[in-house]
């Protein structure tokens, strides 16, 4: 199974300081990151592996790092008989 590594900046998801200690992103929704990740493989005929998925901090902006996998033809087997 062919399989790769990726890493995805997610735009407009950067920290902001509230106070000295704390500093917060903007609300974002999960799974509409995760359907535009999906969307952006699609093409390629891979597929996020959602169990990979891992929720990065660098620089004080979000990135999405995880594995996606080729999706392989379904092998079908067929039967035929003669009379």
């Amino acid at each position: 199974m062919e399989s790769k590594i990726f890493s995805y900046k997610v735009d407009g998801i950067a920290l902001k300081p509230v106070s000295d200690q704390l500093n917060i992103s903007p609300v974002f929704d999960r799974k509409e990151l995760l359907s535009k990740l999906k969307d952006l493989f699609k093409d390629e005929e891979y597929k996020v592996d959602e169990r990979t998925l891992d929720y990065k901090i660098k620089d004080g902006q979000l990135y999405i790092e995880g594995v996606v996998t080729k999706q392989e033809a379904a092998k079908s087997i067929g039967f035929m008989s003669g009379k």
